[in-house]
């Protein structure tokens, strides 16, 4: 085996990637128009044909060929909680490191409307979690209740207290729910054990896709669907992050991936506390992804232009507010729309340049001045100060003229945002290929060619 085909099979697009393992380097790459909505074999086979003319009708048949998908609209989830600061944020990190979307959260005693609202909308996977080991039970198995009597027909994930997860189960499959059951994702105090969640919500969510149309086609002609797109991303992220073997990685590193509906943010960096700084809350992994549904370049435009203010982006491209309200109106209504003059250009711009900025400070952790005996100084989320990478993806970011102002949104002004926990410095780079997905395919069966195929695709971009 000396060359890997990797497959994308996205809503807007089905890209391909042809690697070779020996030389760890990118030997061609292509995308076209998604096909999943009619029959994938066809967006799948147009990859194909190109990639055999690339590099020969044999190497292609001897290639391994391995996919991900983020097709469907991704995966839709639902995370149910205790406490908001605890099992909420750890139930996020668990759901966002799977490579989902969250539609809703919900903390505390839930009501049979909750439930309900869960029931209406595409919520696709509920996770469902809580307590620690010989914690709280009593709103547990309340909530179950609900759950169980509602109307909602999607798999519930339980990661909470072990102590009741058999009543909880027992509860759910009495009333024709289906229900999983996985180790506690918070067993105790600063303990985080997000993996076996993680793994079921993939194997979930894989099933789903792959019994889409087209599909079930295509599984024969593939080594495997191995994983949501965003979560190959992530994977492949904290690869470059950390390196393999004797290969060194980039260090603490941040993923800036901007679409047209959601920007994704990930970050690979141990959870440290600042200097004399309390950390309350869920404790970080090393490798975090978010996600920002408000803030997309195109179906969700509107919601970012209001979070950046109609006037704002007006004074920054001279725009009327008026003829901004339409560009970006027909930005929502007609997705695969492409900038085709300097007004529209600067829009983009300003559109990225702030997805990047806003998302990157939700992201990240922040400082709290408290006025107490014990504490004078607390924080909330994950410590980014010590970033020295940023890599910006996606196409927004790839296809503009000018990506390192996008990208540079990331950074604190140290004198404006002393207690925002990003850095102020790092050196930038562009995955210009769109790599990481297939660097994260990769990873499962060569880690050191996906690295070497990374470090050799990511270009520097100078600050």
């Amino acid at each position: 085996m000396k060359n890997a085909i990797l497959i994308d099979f996205g809503s807007t697009f089905t890209k391909v990637a042809a690697v070779s393992l020996k030389k760890q380097q990118l030997l061609f790459t292509a995308r076209y128009p998604s096909t999943v909505k009619n029959d994938a074999r066809i967006g799948l086979l147009k990859c194909f044909d190109a990639v055999k003319q690339a590099i020969g009708e044999r190497p292609f048949k001897e290639a391994i060929k391995l996919a991900s998908s983020s097709a469907a609209g991704g995966l839709r989830m639902a995370v149910i909680g205790l406490s908001e600061t605890l099992s909420i944020t750890a139930g996020r990190n668990v759901a966002f490191g799977a490579g989902a979307k969250i539609i809703k959260t919900l903390s505390g005693r839930i009501t049979p409307e909750d439930a309900e609202y869960i029931a209406n909308s595409q919520v696709e996977i509920i996770l469902f979690c809580g307590g620690y080991e010989k914690g709280n039970t009593s709103i547990i198995l309340h909530n179950a209740e609900v759950l169980a009597v509602s109307g909602i027909n999607m798999p519930v994930i339980y990661a909470g207290n072990s102590y009741v997860a058999q009543d909880v189960r027992k509860l759910l499959t009495l009333h024709g729910k289906e229900c999983f059951i996985v180790r506690n994702i918070i067993p105790n105090v600063g303990e985080l054990d997000t993996a076996p969640a993680e793994e079921i919500i993939r194997d979930v969510f894989m099933k789903r896709i792959v019994n889409m149309k087209g599909l079930d086609k295509v599984k024969s002609e593939l080594g495997g669907v191995l994983m949501p797109t965003p979560a190959a991303v992530l994977s492949a992220g904290e690869l470059l992050s950390k390196g393999w073997g004797r290969s060194e990685g980039l260090g603490p590193l941040m993923i800036v991936d901007i679409g047209g509906a959601t920007t994704d943010v990930h970050s690979y960096a141990d959870q440290m506390p600042c200097m004399g700084a309390k950390i309350i809350g869920a404790r970080e992994e090393y490798a975090k992804r978010t996600v920002e549904g408000d803030l997309g370049m195109r179906e969700s435009s509107n919601s970012l232009a209001e979070e950046i203010g109609w006037h704002n982006i007006a004074h920054q491209t001279g725009v009327s507010v008026d003829r901004l309200e339409k560009s970006i109106r027909y930005r929502v209504e007609v997705n695969e729309f492409l900038a085709d003059s300097d007004k529209e250009k600067k829009i983009d711009r300003v559109l990225a340049m702030s997805a990047a900025k806003i998302s990157a400070r939700r992201h990240a952790g922040v400082l709290e001045h408290v006025y107490s005996k014990s504490c004078k100084l607390i924080q909330k989320g994950k410590n980014l100060t010590e970033v020295c990478a940023v890599i910006g993806t996606g196409g927004p970011i790839i296809c503009s003229e000018t990506p390192g102002e996008i990208v540079k949104g990331v950074l604190a002004d140290g004198k404006k945002e002393p207690n925002i926990l990003l850095p102020e410095k790092v050196q930038f780079y562009l995955d210009i290929d769109y790599m990481l997905y297939a660097a994260g395919l990769l990873k499962e069966i060569d880690p050191e060619a996906a690295l070497g195929m990374m470090k050799n695709s990511i270009r520097e971009l100078w600050n």
